[in-house]
């Protein structure tokens, strides 16, 4: 049982094993609050902060995310780097491209509709890996759409949803505060909403998807 090992023992584990996931692409992505060992493997959770605004223009052409590993995931993960300050930037960006790499596959944990039909996002160029003074990793990029959207949205329903496909840990906002509107949205759409599903995977994992609705 992964709950008899030594805390060492369990630690060095959990980091081959996520390491593992990551380069065969079966778990694809690393951000969440409590990694726990049971009968499925073990769960994590990301924590997901995001910004819409404008271009100087009016559109929405990217949304700007910020993604907290909890904290026992980023202790497992960093766990042996070298984060002195004569390497912490080396490690850092080392680490990033890996992480960047999963939640590529993953396609970043994140599915944007507008009006219930899919926009299309690309690869993410822009981001920042950090760890913070309490010891959680802190992924920053933005996600650019495809297609910018004109951002006079009178009447229509844009969505944000998050989930992570494998059921191996949960994506989530927290709150609809997790969600922050720039001026041209929060003077012509409602607050955002926040709603909540789950569902069973084929392996006996939940899978729970969270969706932002904002409408205008």
């Amino acid at each position: 049982m992964l709950l008899e090992l030594k805390n060492g023992e369990y630690r060095l584990m959990l980091k081959k094993q996520f390491n593992k996931l990551l380069s065969t692409l079966v778990l694809g992505l690393l951000f969440i609050t409590s990694i726990q060992a049971n009968a499925g493997g073990f769960h994590y959770q990301l924590e997901l902060t995001a910004r819409l605004d404008a271009t100087p223009n009016g559109q929405l052409d990217s949304i700007e995310m910020s993604w907290i590993f909890d904290p026992q995931l980023s202790i497992t993960l960093m766990d042996g780097e070298d984060l002195s300050e004569a390497n912490r930037a080396e490690t850092l960006q080392r680490r990033a491209s890996n992480v960047l790499s999963s939640f590529a596959e993953m396609g970043y944990f994140t599915k944007v509709l507008l009006n219930r039909s899919t926009l299309m996002t690309l690869e993410v160029e822009d981001y920042n890996l950090d760890y913070t003074d309490t010891s959680q990793l802190q992924l920053s990029l933005k996600l650019p759409l495809a297609k910018p959207v004109n951002l006079n949205l009178k009447g229509q329903r844009l969505q944000i949803v998050i989930s992570d496909p494998t059921a191996a840990g949960l994506a989530t906002f927290v709150t609809t505060d997790h969600l922050l509107l720039g001026e041209l949205l929060a003077t012509t759409c409602n607050k955002p909403s926040l709603a909540k599903e789950q569902a069973e995977s084929d392996d006996g994992h939940i899978l729970v998807s969270e969706t932002m609705t904002i409408d205008c």
